[in-house]
């Protein structure tokens, strides 16, 4: 029989439904939290925290614009970035509700002139429509092009004779051509600019008065500077024309507003209740396609420790987002960043989620103390599946984890048996027989969920030996090999090994286990060729964070 020793703060998701933690108290740990994370005198944030209707945390933190050393305020304006997509989603089901649009309408009764057959609205709206997203066009983002001011119509154009990735509704692509597609549709039904439509039918009704489409060159109160980087080494964000984002990224606010929003569409104050039980649902080809979590319209449905959830982040030059709802308590967290590279959004507003429900994750919590026994006992190979490991060891005086194929991270404890990352919030539960030796340990993600169970198979680390690969065989394996459209990844030979590199991304030389099986323990990735009796490698397949991606091959060389 086993047991399992629980710490206090996971317990039952049954008896987190509702809140207990005093209003006041979280409001002290959120700002311990932010102030801890966030410079006094670099890029900053704007948090926005309510709870039942009620704003229970409105704080901002480091500056607005840091050349000036203007400090970040509550009522600074930041672009929102994706979290657009779930306006526009509430603008077209707008139109649904009013009779104008049905959801299985043809993108062809719109926009009789885009080449694209069989696309429908619901497509557009969850990203199963096979449109090419015109972001990831090579070379595109980088390129002088997307500095231009563009029409709906040129916007378009800039996409629609790019092939598709698949068959309408056969697939599921996250796709910003497709919610370019949304706003061009709310234009063509509406007869008006497809943010001026929201700011009539939502944003002005509503007092939500600085959600708003603004343009590179006008003047606006309170607009933050955006930057890039790491907090030691900030730099101004690259240029963007938000002509370009369009419905799918060009909208601003303050993170008030955008609380505003979620009480008001959350609430059912914007939307039939039809239209939005559509948006909080999904179908076949959406559902468990973002890390076992789905994409409704403009929204991305999941669990928070056993209960719905609704989220959805954002980043473009300069800016970092992040909106989150929580039926059940009726919480809503809002975070705005005014860094790209700087800030974990998803991780931080995911903590104040587990302060604001009494249920502090693992990385928040001190670390306990333990002896060299304690430490060994957990030392060893977990089995996690038939193909893949984790590693426990114990290194200076601290516990490392590493799964086959990932890289490395230090955990620490933080009771007798929770193991916590510090670089995520993950953590590790442990699992022992009746006797208290370890058995396996269970990996739970920041979002909760039943987590990865490895059994312990060994008390010893079972390391990777690489060996030397014979250069003719090598050079069967190079070429170029499609990981998805327009991302490939090529293999190249460099000295006695290969070299990878992917798309707009560094090359990393790989270690050869086997001749068709490599790695890089660095970086944290496996690839594995498939090699018939003669002649080139035909496929490689990639193998990291836990996932299996295949890419076939496309050239020789």
């Amino acid at each position: 029989m086993k047991r399992f020793l629980v710490a206090g703060f996971v317990v039952s998701s049954a008896l987190w439904f509702t809140p207990t933690l005093a209003n006041d108290t979280f409001a002290e740990r959120a700002d311990a939290l932010l102030s801890d994370l966030v410079s006094a005198d670099g890029p900053g944030a704007s948090l926005v925290v309510s709870r039942g209707g009620e704003v229970i945390f409105n704080r901002a933190y480091g500056q607005a614009n840091v050349e000036l050393g203007v400090a970040m305020q509550p009522e600074h304006i930041f672009r929102l970035a994706s979290v657009t997509k779930q306006f526009a989603a509430a603008g077209l089901l707008a139109l649904v509700d009013d009779g104008d649009v049905a959801l299985d309408d043809p993108l062809s009764k719109f926009l009789p002139d885009y080449p694209t057959e069989g696309v429908t609205v619901h497509q557009l709206l969850n990203h199963t429509s096979g449109v090419q997203s015109y972001t990831g066009i090579p070379g595109y983002m980088s390129s002088e092009r997307i500095r231009k001011d563009l029409t709906t119509e040129e916007l378009v154009a800039v996409f629609a004779e790019e092939p598709v990735n698949f068959k309408p509704g056969e697939g599921f692509a996250y796709n910003n051509s497709g919610y370019v597609l949304v706003g061009a549709v709310i234009e063509a039904v509406t007869g008006k600019d497809w943010n001026v439509f929201l700011r009539e039918r939502f944003f002005e009704p509503h007092g939500m008065d600085t959600i708003d489409y603004y343009a590179d060159g006008a003047v606006v109160p309170m607009r933050v500077s955006g930057y890039e980087g790491s907090f030691d080494d900030v730099q101004n964000a690259s240029f963007i024309s938000m002509s370009q984002p369009h419905a799918a990224g060009a909208l601003s606010a303050t993170a008030l507003d955008v609380d505003r929003w979620q009480q008001r569409l959350h609430g059912g104050d914007l939307l039939s209740d039809a239209s939005y039980q559509a948006m909080i649902s999904s179908d076949s080809a959406a559902s468990g396609q973002l890390g076992g979590q789905s994409y409704g319209y403009g929204l991305i449905l999941g669990e928070w420790m056993g209960q719905p959830v609704y989220h959805h982040g954002g980043g473009i030059n300069g800016f970092v987002t992040y909106a989150l709802w929580l039926p059940e308590a009726e919480l809503s967290v809002v975070m705005l960043s005014n860094i790209a590279g700087g800030l974990q959004n998803q991780d931080v507003t995911l903590q104040l989620v587990g302060l604001a429900m009494d249920r502090p994750y693992a990385r928040n919590l001190p670390t306990v103390e333990w002896t060299e026994a304690q430490m060994m006992a957990v030392q060893g190979t977990y089995q996690i599946n038939e193909e893949t490991t984790r590693t426990l060891r114990v290194e200076d005086g601290q516990i490392i984890s590493q799964r086959q194929g990932s890289s490395s991270f230090t955990v620490r404890p933080v009771s007798e048996d929770v193991l916590a990352f510090d670089s995520s919030l993950s953590s590790f539960r442990i699992e022992r027989d009746d006797a208290g030796e370890v058995e396996a340990v269970y990996l739970q993600s920041g979002f909760g969920g039943e987590g990865e169970r490895a059994e312990r198979v060994s008390a010893e680390v079972v390391l990777r030996q690489a060996i030397d690969v014979e250069p003719a065989e090598l050079a069967r394996l190079v070429g170029s090999y499609e990981l998805q459209p327009n991302f490939v990844i090529d293999v190249t030979v460099v000295g006695e090994g290969l070299q990878v590199q992917a798309t707009n991304q560094p090359a990393f030389p790989v270690s050869a286990e086997s001749p068709i099986r490599f790695y890089n323990e660095s970086i944290g990735f496996t690839i594995e060729f498939e090699l018939p009796d003669t002649g080139q490698a035909t496929q490689l397949t990639l193998f990291q964070g836990g996932q299996t991606m295949p890419a076939p091959r496309i050239s020789s060389d």
